[in-house]
């Protein structure tokens, strides 16, 4: 018994080292100074016209959107006959640290959307947006809504004074100063997010690694999930300022008046499909935050998802590749809808 449970704990330090991940295959298509474009190829026949593009927040690599086999939104999506583009963002360096949301919206994001339509010879891209990078989805088809055919969010901070949620408790002006030079480093959000739920964070998840460390699906699919954990990036100051004021704080999304370098969003000027899909059981992002979006667009009605499970597992769950993702694909795969709500 202290054999094996020695030989666990060697694994468990070595572990997410080794775990392969991002394992379908991929062309770079460009480069946004740190931030570069990926395209995935549908083998399928019946492949889609309408091109896909996966954005995800910055404080994490996008790997969690192609963890796995059978566990991938990108593979999901390719089998439904979709051509997927990723949007990585890169890691800032201490020159990015005064990139605020004009940047990354206006800047890269576009520059990306407008590198898409390029490669796939067409005038609007599908945007599939993640956490903060489906907020920052959000902003840009409400600057340029002539950009984006369809618009589908997933846990997307949108509604920012809610009492549901930690994050929109702590980030309350009374207790949290927005303002930061620089770069906010990796570990600040890694520590921050695990303290949202730390008996699981710092024991329960290795408890159960103890439990099941003898079967391999169970230690490949832990170990992908601790590397991409481990792979945080700093964020910069400047958005991070921008964003935890704006939306968390200020609750512009909704009260109106957000800006993005000189230009005014309106929610309303959101005129595609809009599918929307939560987690119930999501720490990070309560649902009623994202879900405030469906009121706040003038698209036909929106198409709501629900997971009963956490944040992460939208996307690496099996359970949701096997009933949720095809639906989604569906929707995505649907005729466009005209016409105000």
């Amino acid at each position: 018994m202290i054999a094996e449970y020695a030989k666990h704990t060697v694994s468990l330090m070595t572990g997410a080292k080794k775990a392969v991940v991002a394992q379908s295959p991929r062309s770079q298509i460009a480069r946004f100074g740190r931030s570069t474009l990926y395209r995935y190829k549908s083998p399928a026949k019946n492949r889609k016209t309408t091109p896909v593009l996966l954005v995800y927040a910055l404080v994490n690599k996008p790997t969690i959107l192609d963890l796995l086999p059978g566990r991938s939104v990108v593979e999901t999506l390719l089998k439904e006959g979709r051509d997927v583009f990723l949007l990585d963002w890169g890691e800032p360096a201490q020159e990015h640290a005064g990139m605020g949301l004009k940047e990354h919206v206006l800047g890269t994001l576009h520059k990306t959307v407008e590198g898409v339509c390029r490669e796939a010879k067409k005038k609007k891209t599908a945007l599939v947006g993640y956490c903060m990078g489906g907020t920052l989805s959000v902003l840009y088809t409400a600057l340029r809504p002539s950009k984006v055919e369809r618009l589908f969010v997933m846990a997307a901070p949108i509604a920012g004074r809610i009492s549901d949620g930690a994050v929109h408790t702590f980030s309350h002006p009374k207790f949290f100063n927005a303002g930061v030079n620089g770069l906010v480093p990796a570990y600040v959000f890694a520590f921050g997010f695990a303290m949202l739920r730390p008996v699981e964070n710092f024991l329960g998840r290795y408890m159960r690694f103890y439990e099941h460390a003898g079967d391999p699906a169970f230690r490949e699919s832990f170990f992908a999930m601790e590397r991409w954990m481990g792979d945080g990036m700093p964020l910069p100051g400047a958005i991070f300022s921008e964003f935890v004021r704006g939306i968390y704080q200020e609750d512009r999304l909704r009260r109106g008046g957000l800006r993005v370098g000189k230009e005014t969003v309106d929610l309303a000027k959101i005129r595609c499909p809009l599918g929307i899909l939560v987690a119930e059981k999501d720490h990070l992002v309560p649902p009623a935050s994202t879900l405030a979006l469906a009121d706040l667009v003038s698209s036909p009605t929106p198409e709501i998802f629900r997971f009963a499970g956490g944040h992460a597992g939208l996307a690496v769950s099996g359970r949701a590749h096997k009933r949720l993702w095809p639906a989604i694909a569906a929707w995505l795969n649907g005729p466009r809808k005209r016409g105000a709500r």
